[in-house]
């Protein structure tokens, strides 16, 4: 049985039930996840508690040079040696130093490698800045025996980084449901008590659940939600989590004074009821899959373009 060591950002939550199908799938002994622990909050919470699968973090440190960020997870190298995997899977993060060598290893030493990437190119970089990043990227890609990517926007940007459509497949992003339905009529009467506590009922419910991070744009939300607020009396606007931002959005939730805006901060487990007692969720930003649980939840979804969202929604008909 092949060996195989996967490779992430941090190790999430809402992936633990997959990871522990493949440790399953291939064996406990012959399936390891290994990840990043970062030194500062970001708005993207890993899972700290214990899994039934073998997983790793090494510390993370992260430097801004010009745009790009540049990151380096302590040990990571060293560990992927010591395993010596025959499959490699890793996220396309290129402008990680440890991933760069890794993927450098395994060519070496004639390793498989699966470049798990979303693709999401947000156009910040521009003339030579945008080439040398395109270089960097075309570097890493090339030493990929084939590519995961989580869109078709994703799809097509890997192909113009010269990797042929053969090497591709389109692997839509997605959450684990086992639990949400084995818990769904749990879950929805907890939903009546939030609806209580939050004086929802009579009113259209909004929901925003993510990392507070600038490129989530919920200062937009905030802001568009208190233009309608001027035509509408009976809105809500009820916003869930955690990150770089927290401040902003707590000072200009108090600047507002309004009692129909809800900040909830930071809350994984249990917020499910949230969904299923809302009645439209709101992605003003970049992708996250809190849209998938909402779709899960039978909830119209009001999303931006990006890393894939237009895959997962369609108008009105």
């Amino acid at each position: 049985m092949d060996k195989i060591v996967l490779i992430t950002p941090i190790l999430q939550h809402y992936r633990l039930s997959f990871y522990e199908k493949l440790a399953e799938r291939f064996g406990e002994n012959n399936f390891f996840v290994f990840h990043g622990v970062k030194e500062k909050e970001d708005g993207r919470p890993g899972y700290k508690g214990k899994t039934k699968f073998i997983n790793k973090g090494f510390p993370e440190t992260m430097t801004k040079v010009f745009r790009f960020e540049v990151v380096y997870d302590r040990g990571m190298y060293a560990e992927v040696k010591k395993v010596n995997p025959d499959i490699i899977i890793i996220q396309g993060i290129t402008g990680n130093i440890s991933y760069r060598r890794i993927v450098s290893w395994a060519k070496r030493n004639r390793k498989k490698v699966i470049i798990w990437t979303s693709g999401w190119e947000p156009g910040r970089s521009r003339g030579m800045l945008l080439k040398l990043k395109n270089l960097l990227v075309t570097s890493f890609f090339k030493k990929g025996h084939y590519f995961l990517t989580y869109s078709n926007y994703g799809t097509s940007y890997v192909k113009t980084m010269g990797i042929d459509s053969s090497i591709i497949e389109t692997c839509y992003n997605g959450i684990e449901i086992d639990d949400l339905i084995s818990q769904k009529a749990e879950i929805v009467a907890k939903s009546k008590d939030v609806e209580v506590q939050l004086g929802l009922h009579g009113n259209i419910t909004f929901l925003y659940v993510g990392g507070l991070i600038p490129e989530k744009k919920v200062d937009l939300l905030i802001a568009a939600f208190e233009k309608l607020r001027k035509k509408y009396k009976n809105i809500k606007l009820v916003i869930i989590g955690d990150g770089p931002m927290r401040n902003l959005v707590e000072t200009k939730v108090v600047e507002l004074n309004d009692d129909n805006i809800h900040y909830l901060g930071r809350i994984v487990d249990g917020v499910d009821p949230y969904f299923a007692a809302s009645d439209c969720f709101v992605l003003p930003g970049v992708g996250g899959l809190a849209l998938n649980q909402a779709m899960f939840w039978g909830k119209p979804c009001i999303v931006s373009k990006a890393d894939g969202t237009e895959d997962k929604t369609s108008a009105p008909q």
